[in-house]
């Protein structure tokens, strides 16, 4: 049975995305100094306590 590395009550998440909009999110991790998935937590973090909703519709 494999654990998580970060430890437990941690859950690991992939996505995928654009490679333009994954390309902004290293370059911006990067001028940070952090991974980027340091960057996505902070980001994805500070936008859920902010409450605000997002509208999403679909692609047609």
């Amino acid at each position: 049975m494999a654990t998580n590395p970060i430890g437990k009550g941690t859950k690991t998440i992939g996505i995928n995305m654009a490679e333009k909009m994954a390309a902004e999110l290293e370059q911006r991790a990067s001028s940070m100094h952090i991974s980027k998935s340091k960057y996505c937590k902070i980001v994805l973090g500070e936008w859920m306590k902010s409450g605000k909703k997002l509208s999403l519709s679909e692609k047609k």
